[in-house]
């Protein structure tokens, strides 16, 4: 008699498994992370030897601005030959600006801003998230600046759910 029982059971069991209507309710497809941590030690490694200087961020140089330059001192009419002379000369400072280098990166630097480029912006976003809640606007970017050349921007989603 147990042996007709565990007989049902075990058709009973393979009967459910193989059934149609229950396969459809499979787990959930498993969506790869990034190593995070494997990343963000790699970055370290990379960073570390670069000196830390706070202060104001490294902002872009201005361009020529669009709007003609204004004389210091409206021309008089009778000196005609005044105004023409110091409108050439502001135009000669326009158009030759000095000829400055690019900045040059240090290997150090190029090797820090190669590893931070390839940090995942899930990883950043997923660590950012512990700082305060006014922090977690709901579109944000983080940027980190290693040099004049080198400027790496991680955009995050927002973290409030409305």
């Amino acid at each position: 008699m147990e042996k007709a029982l565990i007989s049902k059971l075990v058709l009973l069991m393979v009967f459910l498994m193989l059934h149609p209507s229950l396969q459809q309710f499979s787990s959930p497809d498993y969506v790869p992370r990034p190593l995070c941590q494997s990343q963000f030690i790699l970055v370290n490694h990379a960073c570390i030897p670069l000196p830390y200087s706070p202060g104001n961020p490294i902002t872009p140089p201005d361009g020529p601005s669009d709007s003609p330059p204004s004389p210091s001192s409206p021309a008089s009419p009778e000196d005609p030959l005044e105004y023409l002379t110091r409108n050439r000369r502001q135009r000669q400072r326009q158009e030759a600006p000095p000829q400055e280098e690019p900045p040059q990166e240090s290997p150090v630097e190029q090797e820090c801003c190669r590893w931070l480029k390839a940090v995942d912006t899930e990883c950043v976003c997923d660590l950012l998230v512990h700082l305060p809640t006014f922090l977690s606007r709901p579109v944000h970017e983080y940027s980190v600046i290693v040099d004049e050349t080198c400027n790496v921007t991680f955009a995050c989603p927002s973290r409030i759910k409305l």
